[in-house]
Protein backbone atom coordinates (compact mmCIF):
# COMPACT_ATOMS: atom_id res chain seq x y z
CA UNK A 1 0.00 0.00 0.00
CA UNK A 2 1.43 3.40 -0.95
CA UNK A 3 1.90 6.26 1.51
CA UNK A 4 -0.84 8.21 -0.27
CA UNK A 5 -3.36 5.39 0.16
CA UNK A 6 -2.39 4.94 3.82
CA UNK A 7 -2.77 8.67 4.41
CA UNK A 8 -6.17 8.77 2.71
CA UNK A 9 -7.40 5.73 4.63
CA UNK A 10 -6.20 7.04 8.01
CA UNK A 11 -7.74 10.45 7.33
CA UNK A 12 -11.05 8.90 6.27
CA UNK A 13 -11.24 6.66 9.36
CA UNK A 14 -10.37 9.56 11.67
CA UNK A 15 -12.92 11.83 9.98
CA UNK A 16 -15.67 9.20 9.96
CA UNK A 17 -15.19 7.60 13.36
CA UNK A 18 -13.25 10.23 15.33
CA UNK A 19 -10.55 7.78 16.48
CA UNK A 20 -7.80 5.66 15.00
CA UNK A 21 -4.86 3.59 16.25
CA UNK A 22 -1.65 3.69 14.24
CA UNK A 23 1.84 2.23 14.72
CA UNK A 24 4.90 4.47 14.92
CA UNK A 25 7.70 4.04 12.40
CA UNK A 26 10.01 7.02 12.99
CA UNK A 27 12.16 8.15 15.89
CA UNK A 28 11.68 11.94 15.85
CA UNK A 29 9.60 11.79 19.06
CA UNK A 30 12.02 9.53 20.96
CA UNK A 31 12.11 8.94 23.95
CA UNK A 32 8.44 9.84 24.61
CA UNK A 33 7.24 7.87 21.58
CA UNK A 34 9.28 4.95 20.26
CA UNK A 35 9.26 3.04 16.98
CA UNK A 36 6.77 0.20 17.39
CA UNK A 37 4.51 2.08 19.81
CA UNK A 38 0.83 2.16 18.94
CA UNK A 39 -0.76 5.63 19.04
CA UNK A 40 -4.37 6.29 19.91
CA UNK A 41 -5.36 9.36 17.91
CA UNK A 42 -8.62 11.29 18.29
CA UNK A 43 -10.12 14.08 16.25
CA UNK A 44 -9.63 17.29 18.27
CA UNK A 45 -12.86 18.44 19.92
CA UNK A 46 -11.30 21.39 21.77
CA UNK A 47 -8.49 23.89 21.20
CA UNK A 48 -5.07 22.25 21.08
CA UNK A 49 -2.52 23.46 23.62
CA UNK A 50 1.24 23.75 23.74
CA UNK A 51 2.83 20.49 24.90
CA UNK A 52 0.25 18.23 23.25
CA UNK A 53 1.20 15.73 20.56
CA UNK A 54 -0.61 16.08 17.24
CA UNK A 55 -0.78 14.29 13.91
CA UNK A 56 -0.71 16.15 10.60
CA UNK A 57 0.06 15.48 6.95
CA UNK A 58 3.35 16.66 5.48
CA UNK A 59 4.52 15.76 1.96
CA UNK A 60 2.11 12.84 1.72
CA UNK A 61 3.03 11.30 5.09
CA UNK A 62 1.51 11.39 8.54
CA UNK A 63 3.75 13.18 11.04
CA UNK A 64 3.45 13.05 14.82
CA UNK A 65 5.11 15.98 16.61
CA UNK A 66 4.60 18.04 19.74
CA UNK A 67 3.16 21.58 19.76
CA UNK A 68 5.95 23.83 21.06
CA UNK A 69 4.31 27.18 20.46
CA UNK A 70 1.83 29.20 18.46
CA UNK A 71 1.72 32.37 16.43
CA UNK A 72 -1.85 33.55 15.87
CA UNK A 73 -3.67 30.81 13.97
CA UNK A 74 -0.40 29.01 13.22
CA UNK A 75 1.19 26.29 15.35
CA UNK A 76 4.86 25.53 15.84
CA UNK A 77 5.60 21.81 16.03
CA UNK A 78 8.79 19.83 16.58
CA UNK A 79 9.81 16.25 17.16
CA UNK A 80 11.10 15.83 20.72
CA UNK A 81 14.57 14.73 19.65
CA UNK A 82 14.88 17.23 16.76
CA UNK A 83 16.79 20.48 17.19
CA UNK A 84 14.68 22.67 14.96
CA UNK A 85 10.93 23.20 14.67
CA UNK A 86 8.89 22.29 11.61
CA UNK A 87 7.43 24.91 9.29
CA UNK A 88 4.50 26.91 10.67
CA UNK A 89 1.36 24.81 10.57
CA UNK A 90 -2.20 26.16 10.33
CA UNK A 91 -4.42 24.92 13.17
CA UNK A 92 -6.80 23.57 10.52
CA UNK A 93 -4.07 21.18 9.27
CA UNK A 94 -4.20 19.13 12.48
CA UNK A 95 -5.77 15.75 11.73
CA UNK A 96 -5.69 14.36 15.24
CA UNK A 97 -4.50 14.57 18.81
CA UNK A 98 -2.50 11.74 20.39
CA UNK A 99 -4.47 10.74 23.47
CA UNK A 100 -2.54 7.61 24.50
CA UNK A 101 0.52 5.55 23.62
CA UNK A 102 0.44 1.78 23.89
CA UNK A 103 3.83 0.18 24.54
CA UNK A 104 4.08 -3.55 25.20
CA UNK A 105 0.44 -3.70 26.28
CA UNK A 106 0.66 -0.72 28.67
CA UNK A 107 -1.02 2.65 28.09
CA UNK A 108 1.26 5.66 28.49
CA UNK A 109 0.35 9.34 28.56
CA UNK A 110 1.76 11.44 25.71
CA UNK A 111 2.70 14.17 28.21
CA UNK A 112 6.41 14.77 28.37
CA UNK A 113 7.96 14.20 31.80
CA UNK A 114 10.89 16.24 33.08
CA UNK A 115 13.15 13.20 32.66
CA UNK A 116 11.99 12.66 29.07
CA UNK A 117 12.58 16.36 28.37
CA UNK A 118 16.15 16.05 29.64
CA UNK A 119 16.77 12.92 27.55
CA UNK A 120 15.29 14.61 24.47
CA UNK A 121 17.69 17.54 24.96
CA UNK A 122 20.63 15.11 24.99
CA UNK A 123 19.33 13.28 21.91
CA UNK A 124 18.93 16.59 20.08
CA UNK A 125 22.67 17.09 20.29
CA UNK A 126 24.07 13.63 19.67
CA UNK A 127 23.10 11.20 16.91
CA UNK A 128 25.29 8.50 18.50
CA UNK A 129 23.39 8.75 21.79
CA UNK A 130 20.09 8.47 19.96
CA UNK A 131 21.21 5.42 17.99
CA UNK A 132 22.52 3.73 21.13
CA UNK A 133 19.29 4.43 23.04
CA UNK A 134 17.12 3.19 20.15
CA UNK A 135 19.24 0.03 19.91
CA UNK A 136 18.89 -0.56 23.64
CA UNK A 137 15.12 0.05 23.48
CA UNK A 138 14.80 -2.55 20.71
CA UNK A 139 16.85 -5.07 22.71
CA UNK A 140 14.61 -4.59 25.75
CA UNK A 141 11.52 -5.29 23.61
CA UNK A 142 12.82 -8.65 22.37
Amino acid sequence: MTNTLKLELATEVLTSFGKIRLPVNGSSMFPAIRPGDLLEISRPDRPIRTGEVVVFEYHGRLVTHRIVGSYGDMLITRGDRLRYPDRLLPRTAILGLVTAIERRGRLISPRQTVFARMLAAVFQRTEFGTRAALYFARMVQI
